[in-house]
C-alpha cells in the first residue's frame, strides 16, 4: 500500500468513526441526558448549552430554539421563562 493509498484510507476511518459519534449523541435517551447533566455545576451546563445549542453549531435552528422555548415555558415559573428567553436570544446570535 503506497502513503497515498494509507492516509486515504485513514481519512475514511476518522470519518466513519465521527459519523458514528454524531448519530449516538442524537439518540441519547432522556436518561442517559439526566446522567450526563445532573452533576455538572451551572457553569458547566453553560458551555455545554453554547457549544451544542447555538445556531451557529448547525446542530439546531432558530426556529427549533423558539419551538423548545414555546413548549416548555409553560412550565417555568416568570424568572425561569426570563432566563430561558435571554439564553435562547444568546444561542440565536452564537
Amino acid at each position: 500500500m503506497n502513503i497515498v493509498d494509507y492516509i486515504r484510507r485513514k481519512e475514511q476511518e476518522k470519518n466513519r468513526k465521527n459519523s458514528e459519534n454524531n448519530d449516538n449523541q442524537q439518540n441519547i435517551s432522556p436518561q442517559d441526558a439526566l446522567n450526563k447533566y445532573s452533576q455538572m455545576s451551572e457553569n458547566e451546563l453553560m458551555t455545554e448549552l453554547f457549544k451544542e445549542g447555538s445556531v451557529s453549531s448547525g446542530k439546531v435552528s432558530a426556529q427549533e430554539l423558539d419551538n423548545f422555548y414555546n413548549s416548555a415555558s409553560g412550565y417555568l415559573n416568570q424568572e425561569q421563562r426570563n432566563k430561558m428567553k435571554m439564553l435562547i436570544e444568546q444561542l440565536k446570535r452564537s
